[in-house]
């Protein structure tokens, strides 16, 4: 198409571009511009590059609670099952603890325990944890440790003594017991200190020490 001198036509660009000629339109350029030698015509900037998007961020998918996997039993939770029995036929676990036992009982009892026909053995209701293998239970009297035996482990009896009062003693009845080397009692006379009639949950700890003497166990967070 050709286009006289005297009329100026406006050619889009690329950019915003405003020649010398003023022209109102920065998006536009002049015929007097384009007319000009290859070498003096105006040349617009080049076009940016578009900005790169940003990666859109993989949502997370929640997990539902079915979907996780199930956590594996610590190895020594595996080996150290702390299920009491409850019938015969039920397996006994195993000792695994560090410490000795102190187990209280009413003065009157010390010679039923140490020299009955029972002496074999003391009822227990919980897993005593912390009881080490072939560890000593201690009896306690107030808070004096009076005797001390072996323990050979965890059993079950179908008839249980209470260690109450000799008058207030009854049958349990059947279920956990700690095993001991009944013929193997020694006498003692320890005092426990103030610690000895402290409220404690479950039981009582010791520690004994290769010298013989008796001290109460401390956890690192007491």
């Amino acid at each position: 198409m050709k286009v006289q001198s005297s009329k100026r036509v406006y050619v889009k660009v690329s950019l915003d571009f405003i020649c010398e000629h003023g022209m109102p339109q920065p998006w536009a350029t002049c015929t007097e511009c384009m007319l000009l030698p290859h070498a003096m015509q105006p040349v617009p900037p080049a076009p940016e590059p578009p900005p790169t998007p940003a990666p859109k961020k993989r949502a997370s998918r929640a997990k539902s609670p079915s979907s996780k996997k199930p956590r594996k039993a610590s190895a020594a939770a595996a080996r150290n099952p702390t299920r009491l029995p409850r019938t015969e036929v039920d397996p006994c676990p195993e000792l695994y603890g560090t410490r000795d036992l102190s187990y209280e009982i009413p003065e009157t009892n010390l010679r039923y325990h140490v020299q009955g026909a029972d002496s074999g053995w003391v009822p227990i209701s919980t897993m005593p944890r912390e009881l080490r293998p072939n560890g000593w239970l201690y009896l306690q009297t107030e808070r004096l440790l009076v005797a001390r035996c072996r323990v050979k482990g965890i059993g079950f009896r179908d008839r249980r003594w209470t260690h109450e009062k000799s008058e207030t003693t009854f049958d349990a009845g059947p279920g956990a017991v700690l095993e001991l080397y009944g013929d193997d009692w020694e006498y003692l006379s320890i005092d426990l200190g103030p610690g000895g009639d402290a409220e404690v949950r479950g039981y009582r700890y010791l520690v004994t020490d290769e010298d013989g003497s008796v001290g109460l166990a401390i956890d690192e967070d007491d």
